[in-house]
Parts: structure tokens; sequence; C-alpha cells
């Protein structure tokens, strides 16, 4: 069910804002003429996503063992690490700072957890060079109960695509 409810309100979004990408379509348009399909916009994690400038993927969930913080909600019992590769498949260098990463859990915004000696973060460490690749975990802190987790990445503030599963 809340897998259901997280895909309504992701579809919703790329419905609403318009962030799908693609020109709206009177409804005139005949239901017999043929049309390229769009790329998906929202995937499992684990799947790669191509597009102009380069290939994104977020991993599966892996556990994580969560930093002792006192600030956090006594309900936030576990962490799940997504490992996220950006390759750069263009002539020019995508600025780590164009990129935008955010998480969701049950449909609220994620606490996400940052140790740059780990590699963990919610940023690229830095720019992705053509033909290069770049990779870091993304670690979100967790009930005890699965959960349904969305990781919205952008790149320049557009065309925001979504990976979703339960972890």
């Amino acid at each position: 069910m809340r897998r259901t409810a997280v895909a309504v309100a992701v579809a919703t979004c790329l419905v609403v804002t318009g962030c799908g990408g693609q020109a709206s379509k009177s409804s005139s348009t005949s239901s017999t003429s043929t049309s390229k399909s769009a790329a998906p916009q929202v995937m499992k994690f684990g799947e790669e996503r191509t597009g102009k400038r380069g290939v994104v993927s977020v991993g599966k969930p892996a556990g994580y063992d969560l930093p002792a913080d006192p600030q956090r909600s006594k309900e936030l019992t576990r962490g799940a690490k997504f490992t996220v590769t950006v390759r750069n498949t263009t002539k020019k260098a995508l600025e780590a700072s164009a990129f935008t990463f955010a998480a969701t859990t049950n449909g609220a915004a994620s606490v996400s957890i940052t140790d740059a000696a780990k590699g963990i973060g919610d940023k690229l460490p830095a720019d992705v060079l053509p033909g290069a690749e770049r990779t870091f975990g993304f670690v979100v802190a967790l009930p005890a109960n699965p959960a349904e987790v969305t990781i919205k990445v952008a790149y320049q503030g557009v065309n925001p695509l979504y990976w979703t599963g339960t972890a």
C-alpha cells in the first residue's frame, strides 16, 4: 500500500510540475498515433538511467551502522547506504555542484548521514571529468521496520530522476 502511495505521489509530481521532460499533448491527439516513449523518470534501486550527459545509478540499499547522534530521533534506529554513481559520457566536465541529491522515507524528508572520511554524504565529492565516473555513499537513517525510500537526483535543478524501493 505504501509503495503504491509513493508511486502515485511521484507520478503526480511528474504530471503536476512537468518534470517528466515531455511537452504536454493535446487531448485531441488520436490514440492510434505512434510516438517514441520517453525514458523513465522513476527507477528501482540498482537500475541505471542513461541521459544526454551520462549514466546515473542508485544502488540497492545495504545496512549501515549509524554513528551516535543525540539529536537524531530515537525512532531512527538503523541506516541504509545507497551507492550513487554518476558516469560522464560527454566531452565536458560535469560540475559536482550542479547535482542535488535528496531522499524521503515513507513520504517525509529523510535524515541523511555525512562522514566525508568514509565517502558518505549528500553530494558528489568532485566534478565528473569526461569519460570518468564518481561514486559516493548516500546514507539515510530509517525506522526499525521496513520503509519506503525514494532518492531524488537532479542535474541543474531540472528533470529530476527518482529511485524508489523498500529498505
